[in-house]
């Protein structure tokens, strides 16, 4: 097998210098932020120029990056280590020299907005994720031919090609006066004509390949789903094409192409995020539930009118429960129950002001109110058990609510 070997001495290199001199390749061949391509600060552009690949994708890889974790962070500190090539036509910025005080003040930020990401369990994996698929970008893509004149140029490299209109030697015009017979080549010839410009580079068929494959995977996951009502969730058939589309974008990030797949992944993702909601149309019991994108807002006037659960994926859940007659009779005894839940929203509940009360609420991220105490952070839950200023007596309402990102509000009406 061969392996490298460290200078002057008959060892291949360790992990560790393998991974120093990793790092400081990146760091020596970091690329410049242009101003003719930028969105921004121009931290894409410079990626994808450095690696050759689309710059519209690696703006997406940023969004996506901010909203499972390490995006802004990473962005801010591209803003500062990487250096601006400056407006077009001025001489190239030295890589390295004294840090400026925003240089400075952007890595101070990102650091404090990184904080958050250590300390947070389920934050930490997208975070080592992200930058390891830069590192990994860097060891694929980074001795390219062309890449690292990219990353030191301000303006993309493109290869020469010579001037078609430039006239050649058998192109020059005789002249028009040739009193001696000099140029009798040109008597008989037809004036010479432009030289034909180069054919047009032919479209890439990645989108229209991956659009059909996705209808194809779509399709058959659609007749899953009506082959076996309840094993496959409604929300695998939009599912199901937004991963072939992903593929698609990966495959166009390394190709330079597939940046018309980008409105389609959005609209998937928004498809699949109302119908996740629907995934339990009719619980285990019968019970009716609402999902989807928006706001629910009811306010039954009695027991019966009131559904065992309220849901929405993004939105709001407001129950005005006021009007409940909770009084115990011979032939209504035990609690009242309900449930609501949003993925990212509020969920705002009105008891009637005398209802003895048994709430257990949870937030993912986000606060809790519940009969006048609070809570607020992540993953914080709030049980109260409270017979009102009456004190027991009636019906017990017993409340269940969840709101993944957002509010939970209880309050006396």
């Amino acid at each position: 097998m061969n392996q490298t070997q460290l200078p002057g001495s008959g060892r291949p290199p360790s992990a560790s210098s393998t991974a120093r001199n990793t790092m400081r390749d990146m760091w020596d061949s970091r690329p410049l932020r242009p101003r003719d391509d930028r969105k921004l600060a121009g931290v894409s552009a410079a990626i994808a120029r450095r690696y050759e690949i689309d710059p519209t994708l690696v703006r997406v890889g940023f969004v996506v990056a901010a909203i499972v974790g390490p995006g802004i962070p990473l962005y801010l500190a591209g803003c500062a280590v990487l250096p601006d090539a400056g407006p077009p036509g001025s001489p190239v910025p030295p890589r390295s020299g004294p840090s400026s005080a925003l240089s400075v003040t952007l890595l101070v930020l990102a650091a404090l907005l990184a904080v958050p990401l250590v300390l947070s369990a389920d934050r930490v994996i997208p975070a080592v994720v992200t930058v390891a698929l830069l590192v990994a970008l860097h060891v694929t893509r980074g001795n390219r031919p062309g890449a690292r004149e990219a990353a030191a140029s301000p303006t993309p490299v493109v290869p020469w090609v010579a001037d078609p209109h430039a006239p050649t030697v058998a192109q020059v015009t005789p002249p028009a006066w040739d009193p001696l017979g000099a140029a009798p080549f040109a008597w008989d010839l037809p004036e010479p004509g432009p030289e034909p410009g180069p054919p047009p580079a032919p479209r890439s068929t990645l989108t229209p390949i991956t659009l059909a494959v996705s209808l194809v995977v779509a399709g058959m996951v659609g007749v899953l789903a009506l082959a076996a009502p309840g094993a496959v969730p409604a929300s695998a058939v939009p599912g199901a094409a937004l991963a072939v589309v992903g593929v698609g974008l990966v495959v166009g990030a390394l190709r330079r192409a597939g940046r018309w797949l980008v409105p389609f992944a959005v609209l998937l993702a928004l498809v699949t995020a109302a119908t996740i909601p629907l995934n339990d149309a009719v619980g285990p019991d019968g019970w009716a539930v609402r999902g989807g994108i928006g706001e629910t807002v009811e306010a039954p006037a009695t027991v019966a009118q009131l559904a065992p659960e309220y849901r929405r994926g993004t939105g709001s859940v407001q129950l005005d429960l006021t009007r409940l007659d909770l009084t115990a009779t011979p032939g209504a005894t035990g609690p009242v129950r309900t449930r609501a839940e949003v993925g990212a929203g509020a969920v705002e509940i009105r008891v009637p002001r005398d209802a003895d009360l048994l709430v257990r609420s949870s937030v993912g991220t986000g606060d809790l109110t519940v009969d006048g105490q609070t809570r607020t952070g992540q993953d914080v839950d709030l049980t109260v058990n409270d017979p009102g200023p009456d004190g027991p007596g009636g019906r017990v309402l017993e409340l269940d609510l969840r709101a993944e990102l957002g509010t939970v509000e209880v309050t006396r009406g």
